[in-house]
């Protein structure tokens, strides 16, 4: 290892250097294979050193399942899910909940067993003649949440919410808009713990637009109940993110062609939320509006950009760039960008990013009939200040402490992204000693 200095941002405020011994590397590929039309990068969900992706394989479309040895990612597990693809994809305490394209049940939820993953139970659409088109799927300790269009209403769609129910899963909520008009409800949604966040945003070209922002819901006695909705600049919302301490939204100033485009952060406070800053910058021009595929976890937010408007809407641009951001303090320090690798400018790299095993996974979905990939990097290597765990901008006893308490265990303690906390962690902590 050495030190080399990495130019990092602190946004809202300053500007500085920061020192790391992290040598940024070429991220690699994660796919065993990728069948032309396979979308793989699309759907795409880590929970510890677990991570799935949604696949087509001999023409079947199905689900790969990857654990994180010291040794690289491993695929361990292909479950077939039938004819439909997987389009959204998360893992909740103890199963995972897929979202299908198409007509037909919502989705299917995976559980472990003793023989690997498999399917146990379908989605039921709780209303064939109103609701379609499945696309995005969040998970919760207990729920799952799938987001889908709403044929009664125009731009509207609605977010169904699943739960078990004696041991069975079943649809227990339908969450839509009561006002929406020129508004994409449901465009984006996340959830954590006990809150869900919904991203409702304008629709470009229609006036009269008047609901967008963050809609937050928490889980109540019998059922998720609206809370409030975060709202900041012209318009937010296209994009969200949470892990039911934060809630990240893409925001725009003047308009969502606009080049001041930013992402704005809230702390929650038992059921209230107060800003935790704004993460922006002029250098980036349009790329930010669209902050795509973005995480929040550990008090790291993952992300990626591209630089073209038109690019980014046709999906065609050949600069997409991944991006991560860590909580230093009050600000948040951005790390080093990762490009897409030689060959893959087509693809849309970025689209989706998940964190988790030691590692930054990046999807890169198919277009134009290409093959959809997978890449990982170590997420150390992408961040300003990898030790400073508790988000307190220094390096000292308190992240010292951390390392030891997941002694033998894995996760963000995890520097070296070998799958194991050990002395070799403590050594990289070492070496970032002192405030970032």
């Amino acid at each position: 290892m050495y030190t080399h200095t990495m130019r990092v941002f602190f946004f809202i405020l300053t500007l500085t250097i920061a020192p790391s011994v992290f040598a940024v590397g070429e991220v690699t590929q994660l796919e065993p294979v990728a069948e032309t039309g396979s979308y793989a990068g699309q759907a795409l969900d880590v929970l510890g050193n677990t991570a799935a992706v949604g696949h087509k394989i001999d023409g079947s479309y199905a689900i790969r399942f990857y654990e994180h040895t010291p040794q690289d990612w491993i695929p361990t597990d292909v479950v077939e899910i039938g004819t439909r693809r997987s389009v959204s994809i998360a893992f909740g305490e103890d199963f995972l909940g897929v979202a299908l394209i198409g007509s037909g049940i919502a989705g299917v939820v995976l559980e472990p067993s003793k023989t690997g993953w498999t399917v146990t139970s379908e989605l039921q659409n709780p209303d064939t003649s109103r609701f379609n088109s499945f696309g995005l799927a969040a998970a919760s300790d207990q729920a799952i949440f799938i987001s889908c269009n709403d044929t009664t209403e125009q731009y509207r769609d609605a977010v169904l919410v699943y739960e078990r129910v004696e041991g069975k899963w079943q649809h227990v909520q339908t969450i839509a808009p009561w006002s929406a008009s020129c508004t994409l409800f449901a465009e984006d949604i996340d959830a954590a713990g006990d809150m869900l966040v919904v991203g409702a945003t304008r629709v470009l070209g229609c006036s009269g637009g008047n609901v967008y922002g963050a809609y937050v819901y928490f889980r109540g006695e019998e059922q998720w109940e609206f809370s409030t909705a975060l709202q900041d600049g012209d318009t937010n919302g296209k994009w969200v993110a949470c892990d039911n301490e934060t809630v990240v939204s893409w925001c725009s100033i003047s308009g969502p062609n606009s080049t001041f485009d930013y992402l704005e952060s809230w702390n929650r406070n038992g059921s209230s939320f107060v800003s935790g800053g704004s993460i922006y910058s002029g250098d980036w021009g349009y790329d930010i509006y669209f902050p795509e595929g973005m995480q929040i976890d550990n008090g790291i937010l993952s992300f990626g950009t591209c630089d073209s408007f038109w690019g980014c809407q046709t999906n065609t641009t050949t600069n997409r760039t991944v991006y991560t951001a860590q909580r230093n303090g009050n600000f948040w320090q951005l790390g080093t960008s990762v490009i897409a690798p030689s060959g893959y400018g087509s693809a849309g790299f970025g689209r989706n990013t998940k964190m988790g095993g030691g590692s930054l996974m990046i999807g890169a979905p198919a277009y134009s009939g290409s093959q959809g990939v997978v890449f990982q990097i170590p997420l150390a290597q992408t961040l300003a200040c990898p030790a400073d765990f508790d988000g307190n901008g220094t390096v000292d006893v308190t992240d010292m402490l951390r390392i030891i308490s997941d002694w033998g265990g894995a996760g963000r303690a995890d520097l070296n992204g070998d799958s194991v906390v050990n002395v070799t962690d403590v050594l990289y902590l070492l070496d970032y000693w002192g405030d970032c």
